[in-house]
């Protein structure tokens, strides 16, 4: 089997939003992509985010204001961010990264490898968009953050700079104009911050789902399998699958919080984590027009196509400890007070696995051993933002073209030399 234009055949390990544009990409380039993932595209991690596409998320996760309020954060117990401590021997090589990675000097070089990346990632999905017909799903409305209190806006001075450095465009709302914006909430907020070239996708498994889809009607394959291990060949790699082998001629892992594994069979030492992020799905008419970050209080309210999406919560705890939903259910008042008449039904409860490298960016690129495996992983927060403009430079990279963007910072090899560092 080989593309329309004699092109190869190209396994995508995971469906979800990453994992979809990449195929997406590849198809038309011209070749022939397999998505592979033992869950149907998008019903994963890439099912239960807060819709953004975020095009001025340049500020990394760890940055100084972060590292001096660790351990007050990890020892409120109404903190959004918390750890299970019988993880933290597994998580402190990630930990300490993390927090080295704060320092103000790496976080501006950080912000600039963002830059390129989330400034392109609208304009991504508007070229998938148009492909697919998802034209419905996705608004341009921006992403808006609200404050309670002057001190809590102040508090995102440091964040504010490194966005203008980075030509983030945003606007500072004061009371009666986030009121104009967003009539529903509360008037209790003082300071806002709008990110007017940002975009809302009010289902993202719609919107997975729509270039899936496209996909398939294309001639792409979609298998419902389990990968177990990756192995370069004489020509080309072979997929140890549930089902059985498959031979391809090129491997593009994109498996989120699961790709540690598949890269560490094949030498690349990478620092990956994940975030647990929770939702409730709240049954309610409300008049909001996008989602609202609620900065003080760590959560956002997102108007879904299905009922008000309220996320919540970074849980480092790993991929085997059961869900613990009992701090997101105990924001759900709070959310009632910031907006009124929201009703306290919940109709789903749910938790993802954001995978996240302490670095905050994404691992993009050809694994250092073989040129045939493709990595596409590593997004953190940003996966739906980043999907599309990732598919995009994966089939460049595939093809041998030079990307539009400079890749280098997103190379696995990076982990490489800090693992090499610290023995």
């Amino acid at each position: 089997m080989t593309g329309e234009r004699g092109g190869m055949r190209v396994a995508v390990v995971g469906a979800g939003i990453v994992g979809v544009c990449c195929a997406l990409h590849l198809q038309h380039a011209g070749h022939a992509a397999t998505l592979i993932d033992p869950r149907a595209p998008g019903t994963a991690t890439s099912f239960g985010n807060a819709g953004g596409i975020v095009t001025g998320s340049v500020v990394p996760n760890s940055t100084p204001h972060l590292r001096h309020a660790i351990p007050r954060i990890l020892t409120d117990a109404d903190s959004p961010v918390w750890l299970r401590w019988s993880y933290l021997p597994k998580i402190t090589p990630w930990l300490l990264r993390f927090l080295r990675d704060g320092s103000d000097a790496r976080v501006r070089q950080i912000a600039a490898a963002l830059q390129p990346l989330v400034s392109r990632a609208y304009e991504a999905h508007r070229e998938l968009i148009a492909l697919t017909g998802a034209d419905g799903i996705v608004r341009p409305v921006g992403w808006l953050k609200v404050f309670e209190t002057e001190a809590g806006f102040a508090a995102t001075a440091y964040d504010r700079a490194l966005m203008a450095a980075n030509d983030v465009r945003f606007d500072v709302l004061n009371a009666d104009e986030i009121h104009q914006l967003e009539p529903a909430l509360a008037r209790r907020f003082v300071k806002g911050l709008l990110q007017p070239d940002s975009a809302f996708v009010s289902s993202p498994y719609r919107l997975t789902e729509a270039y899936v889809t496209h996909f398939v009607r294309l001639g792409g394959t979609v298998v419902p399998d389990r990968v177990r291990g990756v192995r370069p060949t004489d020509h080309g790699v072979e997929l140890d699958c549930e089902r059985g082998f498959l031979p391809v001629d090129r491997v593009v892992i994109a498996a989120g919080a699961w790709s540690k594994q598949l890269a560490r069979q094949l030498g690349d030492h990478v620092l990956l984590e994940t975030e647990r992020g929770y939702h409730l799905n709240i049954d309610t008419s409300t008049e909001l027009r996008r989602p609202v970050v609620f900065h003080e209080k760590g959560f956002v309210l997102a108007p879904m196509e299905d009922g008000v999406r309220m996320t919540s919560g970074v849980e480092l705890a790993g991929l085997d400890a059961p869900p613990d939903f009992s701090r997101i259910r105990r924001l759900l008042p709070y959310a009632q007070q910031m907006v009124p008449g929201l009703s306290n039904k919940v109709t789903r409860q749910w938790m993802g696995y954001r995978p996240s490298t302490p670095d905050s960016l994404p691992v993009i690129g050809a694994s250092p051993h073989t040129s045939r495996v493709f990595y596409a992983f590593g997004h953190q927060h940003l996966g739906l933002t980043l999907s599309a403009i990732t598919g995009r430079l994966v089939a460049a990279l595939l093809d041998g073209l030079v990307p539009e963007v400079d890749v280098t910072p997103y190379r696995v090899g990076r982990f490489d030399q800090q693992h090499t560092e610290r023995r």
